[in-house]
């Protein structure tokens, strides 16, 4: 005859035991879930954004103590070629020419510019020092911080390169455009994704977002053509505008 299971207090109390360890378990089920959500949160913020410190070396074709002098001097040396951008540093205002990552490359073409042109130069040291930006960020905001900080020396080489290609003949001016367009196209994405994550920025974050902004109107004028003046050559402009863009984020730099 098959067996009943009748519900005596004994099997009651055992059922008690057996429904109490069943909660318990499914109590610290939820409560490692949760904690484990707390550690990947965690994990996934960041208190602080760091950039890279970095210098560049700027070849000078001239200098003057007097701002209009030197901007006098400029247009000669732009229909040659050279940028002619105005850096101001130690009293003095410097006929940029072009900006180097390596110390070695603007000594090579100092050395070429007197043995060709005749010309006297002088190399000066920049120093970006680097910039945190401090908040309790995501992974997301993190990466695009990060993007941003870095995006106006990525810009600085992608058009440098676009000018050493158009001088050496590897490109021609239209493939010298289009190269342009794409670093413009890049810069903006950069900015579009800093206003998506952060619409209503402060502080660094906001001065990050307005630099990068003018740094683009700087891009636009250089996709546009638009000259210093009506003798300058393409390859001058290239120059010009990677360095008009440099300065913009060497004075955030400054002021962080």
């Amino acid at each position: 005859m098959p067996t009943i299971f009748k519900f005596s207090p004994k099997n009651s109390k055992k059922m008690m035991i057996i429904t109490a360890f069943l909660i318990f378990l499914v109590i610290c089920t939820i409560i490692a879930s949760f904690l484990s959500l707390l550690i990947v949160k965690t994990d996934s913020s960041a208190e602080s954004v760091r950039s890279n410190s970095y210098e560049v070396y700027m070849l000078s074709l001239a200098k003057s103590q007097v701002e209009d002098e030197a901007k006098s001097r400029a247009g000669d040396f732009q229909k040659l070629g050279a940028g002619g951008f105005i850096w101001k540093q130690n009293d003095y205002y410097y006929v940029v020419s072009s900006v180097y990552q390596n110390k070695n490359d603007a000594t090579l073409v100092q050395n070429s510019v007197k043995a060709n042109q005749g010309l006297d130069s002088e190399i000066i040291t920049v120093s970006f020092k680097s910039v945190t930006l401090s908040g309790n960020f995501t992974s997301d905001e993190k990466k695009v911080l990060t993007k941003a900080l870095g995006a106006i020396y990525d810009y600085y080489l992608n058009i440098y390169d676009c000018a050493i290609a158009l001088d050496t003949n590897v490109y021609n001016e239209i493939s010298a455009r289009l190269a342009v367009n794409s670093a413009h196209n890049t810069l903006n994405g950069v900015i579009d994704n800093l206003s998506t994550l952060f619409p209503e920025p402060a502080g660094a974050i906001k001065e990050l977002s307005q630099t990068l902004e003018k740094a683009l109107e700087e891009s636009q004028k250089l996709c546009g053509g638009t000259l210093e003046n009506q003798s300058q050559t393409y390859s001058s402009l290239l120059k010009y505008r990677y360095t008009s863009v440099l300065a913009l984020y060497y004075e955030f730099v400054k002021e962080c």
